[in-house]
């Protein structure tokens, strides 16, 4: 067995310095502190706000209808069906004050025998229930304004009519159908 005495390491330091196990234990912890502050600059991070605005989905209601011509005569060119005292109402219902674009086409109306028809529709609109008389053209693509203020229920009243143009004096004799549809979107 080897003594302290022969074996140069002492325990207890001279006077002005640092014993061995002080000056290990110093080294631990100046390499535990770089460590430490080696992670503090690898990693950062930031805040931020996530936030949505909901608003009211549309609907479009129809009621009245159908649009109907009645009996019409091939060779002739039955009235059209003013949109203005039509009885044919979609109402958009949405997020009120919003712009809604209203789209819509003609439609073909089939018959027998593979026979045709073609429907030419015209809307007209309103931001109040009452004012079909006064009601104004809305074209496929336009842009209407819902009445009532941001985040409360708004509508918009449109009335659809249209013609049929000239019926061909060879038209089939028979019922003719065919499907009118109205889009809205935001």
């Amino acid at each position: 067995m080897i003594s302290k005495r022969h074996s140069g390491i002492s325990d207890t330091a001279k006077p002005g310095r640092m014993s061995l196990a002080a000056k290990l234990v110093l080294a631990l912890v100046v390499v535990l502190m770089a460590n430490a502050k080696s992670f503090a600059q690898n990693t950062a991070n930031n805040n931020v706000t996530i936030s949505a605005t909901v608003i009211q989905g549309l609907t479009l209601a129809v009621s009245g209808g159908p649009l109907n011509f009645g009996t019409v005569v091939a060779g002739t060119a039955p009235s059209a069906i003013s949109a203005q005292s039509s009885s044919v109402l979609f109402t958009v219902t949405g997020n009120g004050g919003s712009s809604v674009t209203v789209t819509y086409s003609g439609v073909t109306l089939n018959g027998p025998g593979g026979s045709t028809l073609i429907f030419t529709p015209s809307v007209y609109g309103s931001s109040s229930s009452s004012g079909q008389a006064s009601s104004t053209n809305v074209p496929s693509g336009a842009n209407v304004t819902l009445n009532g203020s941001n985040f409360s229920a708004g509508n918009y009243y449109l009335w659809l009519g249209g013609n049929l143009g000239a019926i061909p004096s060879g038209q089939t004799p028979g019922a003719y159908t065919g499907t009118f549809t109205m889009t809205v979107n935001y």
